[in-house]
């Protein structure tokens, strides 16, 4: 007896044992899985809170709330109520002659059968309310919806319905319609259960009651189908089955009267649902759905169709002219290119003297391409340990003179140094989140002029605050004010002292970010303490984008120098596609990772969301108070953005209009600059102009022009609509003359050529600046060419260029296999010179992995020649030249204290004659081979370097 107490009481402890592992698995599993949600709820509530953005973040919460909770109250008060009335009309007793499986389910669940009825709707709300969770933000803007301004032409209702309501409304009928089609199923299953349909011959008998309530539901769906018919009729307007975008001939003619019919036989049908509850014949109204199917695919296919192949396409231009004059209307409207403001160009020619006397365009030139110049940036400044150079961008600085005033503004490439956590030196946990935390400071170079060894005019950025905690490619999380110093950044001393940081607080707060980050050492590491601060989210778009994701960004930030410290701008778009008529982007070439929506037909830079580079703390500033999108959302979140008026002064003047916005609305002023009448025809019509090769092509050859420009009149309507898919011009930053104000401004530029299905033709149309001047901020120019002849466009001078006999030549000898280089070329960029036209394209020489700039083309008339300094290709192309860009500087300007000077000949004196000096430059050029060869970059650099000091030295001796 003792012992089997004894196998029992360790039986027990087994199983207690057992269970107590069990429990903790589950507990483990359970904090894993949910707990981490929790976590992660709880930081991103800290988050916001310390950026001073709770209402954003509860706003948003609160929103998703009641979309869930309206939507599960709605389908379990209808699937409720209809499950209570089926329960209230079952036969007071059960049938004996029910299915088989009926019997069986019974047998199963037995009294518990009404909760597993109701549980069942109860999971069927929860899973159908979760959609609706992702409309939040058609809720938002349904709630806080505005006036355009701007009347529908087909139904005479405000575009607003169009963008704030009609979205809302359609996925509230189309969810109500699948939430009836679940309760019918679910009602038919209750009455089954309860015995409402009798299996007493091979045609089952259905009670009366039962026949009412299906009949109820089958009516009500129907009319819900109806209001989706009806709301159907205004989505047309977005949709494209014409010529153009829109409600046009065939949609107006056929598929409105179509769904107008659709509309009375749903409503129809549902009155002989409904007319059975009396008459008990179901004849009809399964007669009256037949049709409907029938009408639904005759009138929503067949007849459109045929009225499209039948009368539109043989008249099209008198059946469509009506709604393409509307099309044109809209698309202006809403993509912003109505108030664009023409003006005349005419080229004469250009004598050396004219040339001379106006050479600011030609100062304005960038020679320093930002893309291309990205790896020398980043092999001369760039090369810090832990720090790195991803992007550079075009902005527009003054000089400053001897006395420490501001002298002249000019264009120059400017780029952040940011955080590399792949390079640091110390990669152990405290290096990269303690130590390792911030970039540090600014590269700042003149775009226009390069030192006497091809290297860009570095300038210094003084900054009073140069760390960079936040950046355009910074991520992880960093941890400041701890016991371990930060990494050094110039003279800045200490850590983090900004409050936009979450503090880590005591254990339960540090065992949050523990769990959210699933890092044990936020708990553990005893070098933080409660006061320490916690950065996360240090991209700065995705810091704007989790501010505020009813936005769209753009993909390239860029720093600004504000105060002695750093901000990135970021523009930011309000977008939709629900403008009735307006045409949609579509294939418009826009950049890699643009945040805009091919899909979208109303675009507006309605924000700049301004981020510190020090605090992380984010402005959203608006730019366009009339945008009705824009106003919505500062309905939603009143004390989220702020006044245009508030933005520093020095900030504004470094505004730059966005360069993906310009490319969709030159893409649609190449056509919609047409007249209305004209549009169909095409007469006049524009391409963007092609982009010459970035690289240098085998045997180039000019492209010949394919006839005068009235022969765009003769291109169809649906040719026109297919231009080849070359590559097109992409727009450039640069300083430009308004021809009307006189006024030079920071402009966004881009070209144009006469339309042509195979782009043959390549002369040069128009021109179309963005000002991004304070004073003219937005202003879109464009400066059409009126002149009998038009001159040769970008790529046809580009081409003549690269097949000149004695630029070819030269090009091919340096992108030699021999010579290990590859040829690349920046903008072809269009100068106004005085009355004149002439093209400037910089050279750039690929060694290994880094880009330097070499020579210059400059094309005028039919004439190139290239060099290694504007006035020098000026005094080839114009004889008797004497001005002076001053794009090239005497002596290497370039270096200063942060790049090591050129290593000193140790072979021969400087007063050695011109042939020694030559002999050693060429030992020096071979050494440089030998250790580019290597891999060995610095070493090449330094005997490159000396090279060149050699030459100098010899041509200095012959003078």
């Amino acid at each position: 007896m003792r012992r089997s107490d004894d196998l029992s009481r360790r039986r027990g402890r087994r199983i207690s044992g057992r269970a107590v592992v069990i429990a903790a698995a589950v507990t483990l599993l359970f904090v894993a899985v949910f707990g981490r949600a929790v976590a992660r709820f709880y930081v991103d509530a800290l988050w916001y809170r310390a950026l001073g953005r709770s209402d954003v973040f509860w706003g948003q919460i609160g929103a998703k709330s009641l979309m869930f909770l309206i939507f599960f109250a709605v389908f379990a008060a209808i699937a409720g109520i209809n499950l209570y009335v089926a329960d209230r009309t079952a036969p007071e007793s059960f049938p004996a002659n029910v299915h088989p499986y009926v019997e069986r389910f019974h047998e199963v669940f037995g009294h518990r059968l009404r909760l597993v009825r109701y549980a069942t709707a109860g999971v069927l709300a929860l899973i159908l309310a979760l959609p609706a969770v992702s409309k939040w933000q058609e809720w938002l803007l349904f709630r806080n919806s505005r006036s355009f301004g701007y009347t529908d032409p087909q139904f005479g209702v405000d575009v607003g319905f169009y963008v704030f309501q009609l979205p809302f409304l359609a996925f509230t009928v189309d969810w109500l319609f699948a939430a009836i089609v679940i309760v019918i199923v679910l009602t038919a299953a209750a009455h089954l259960l309860n015995g409402g349909v009798l299996f007493t011959s091979s045609m089952p008998t259905v009670r009366p009651a039962t026949r009412i309530h299906i009949a109820v539901l089958l009516a009500v769906l129907a009319a819900v189908k109806a209001a989706d018919y009806w709301l159907t009729r205004y989505q047309l307007t977005s949709e494209r089955r014409g010529f153009v975008q829109g409600a046009t001939y065939t949609v107006v003619k056929a598929q409105l009267p179509a769904l107008m019919l659709l509309v009375l036989i749903a409503l129809s049908t549902a009155l002989l649902f409904l007319s059975t509850i009396r008459t008990n014949r179901w004849r009809f109204p399964i007669v009256a759905s037949a049709l409907w199917l029938v009408l639904t695919l005759v009138g929503g296919l067949v007849y459109p169709a045929l009225v499209e192949s039948l009368l539109v396409r043989p008249n099209q231009e008198e059946r469509e002219a009506p709604y393409i004059r509307r099309n044109v209307d809209a698309t202006r409207t809403a993509m912003g290119i109505d108030q664009v403001a023409p003006q005349t160009l005419e080229f004469g020619r250009l004598t050396a003297d004219e040339v001379a006397s106006d050479l600011d365009p030609l100062r304005s030139v960038r020679l320093l391409n930002p893309a291309q110049m990205l790896s020398k940036f980043s092999f001369d400044r760039g090369e810090v340990a832990g720090l790195q150079i991803v992007d550079l961008d075009v902005d527009r600085y003054p000089d400053v003179g001897p006395d420490g005033e501001p002298g002249e503004t000019r264009q120059v490439l400017i780029a952040a140094r940011e955080l590399d956590l792949d390079s640091i030196p110390n990669k152990s946990w405290q290096g990269r989140h303690l130590v390792s935390t911030r970039g540090c400071g600014l590269v700042i170079a003149p775009v226009g002029q390069v030192s006497a060894n091809d290297r860009p005019v570095y300038q210094e950025v003084d900054l009073e605050r140069p760390e960079l905690y936040f950046g355009d490619a910074i991520g992880s999380y960093a941890i400041t004010g701890t016991g371990v110093a930060e990494s050094a950044c110039g003279d800045a001393d200490g850590g983090y002292t900004g409050d936009s940081g979450v503090e880590l607080g005591g254990f339960f707060r540090r065992s949050a970010l523990a769990l959210a980050f699933l890092d044990y050492n936020i708990l553990g590491s005893g070098a933080a303490d409660a006061d320490s601060q916690m950065l996360w989210v240090r991209s700065v778009s995705d810091r704007a984008a989790k501010l505020a994701p009813f936005l769209s960004y753009d993909t390239d930030p860029y720093p600004v120098v504000v105060e002695g410290g750093v901000q990135w701008v970021i523009d930011a778009y309000t977008s939709t596609a629900a403008f009735p008529y307006a045409q949609r982007i579509g294939d418009v070439q826009l950049s890699a990772a643009t945040g805009l929506s091919h899909d979208a037909n109303y675009i507006r830079n309605s924000v700049k969301a301004v981020v510190d580079a020090y605090t992380g703390d984010v402005t959203f500033y608006v730019m366009d108070d009339d945008d009705p999108i824009l106003r919505a959302w500062r309905g939603a979140f009143p004390d989220l953005f702020t006044p245009l008026d508030a933005m520093p002064e020095e900030l504004r003047e470094h505004l730059r209009y966005p360069e993906d916005l310009f490319r969709v609305q030159t893409e649609m002023y190449s056509k919609y600059q047409l007249a209305p009448e004209s549009f169909f025809r095409r007469a006049g019509a524009w391409s963007v102009a092609q982009a010459p090769a970035v690289t240098r092509r085998d045997n180039p050859e000019p492209v010949v022009s394919a006839g005068s420009a009235d022969d765009a009149e003769d291109a169809s309507a649906e040719a026109f609509a297919t231009e080849s898919g070359v590559d097109r011009f992409v727009p450039y930053y640069t300083m430009f003359r308004n021809r009307a104000t006189g006024v030079e401004e920071f402009v966004l530029l881009r070209p144009f050529v006469p339309f042509s299905t195979d782009d043959t033709r390549t002369e040069l149309q128009a021109l179309m600046t963005a000002s991004s001047d304070p004073e003219s901020y937005g202003q879109l120019t464009s400066y059409v060419v009126d002149q009998p002849t038009l001159p040769a466009g970008p790529i046809r001078v580009a081409d003549r260029a690269e097949s000149d006999s004695a630029i070819g030549p030269e090009l091919g000898r340096l992108a030699s296999d021999e010579s290990g280089q590859q040829i690349r070329f920046g903008d072809m960029q269009i100068v106004l010179v005085a009355d004149g036209l002439v093209y400037v394209r910089p050279v750039y020489v690929t060694i290994g992995d880094v880009t330097e700039y070499r020579y210059v083309i400059v094309s005028y008339d039919e004439a190139a020649v290239m060099d290694t300094s504007l006035d020098a290709a000026l005094g080839r192309l114009f004889p008797g030249f004497d001005g002076e860009v001053g794009d090239r500087l005497a002596g290497d300007s370039g270096e200063d204290i942060d790049q090591p000077p050129a290593t000193p000949d140790p072979e021969g004196p400087v007063d050695a004659d011109v042939a020694e000096l030559l002999i050693q430059a060429e030992a020096a050029f071979t050494e440089a081979e030998e250790h580019l060869a290597s891999g060995d970059l610095g070493a090449y650099q330094a005997s490159i370097r000396r090279a060149q000091s050699l030459v100098e030295q010899a041509a200095a001796q012959l003078d």
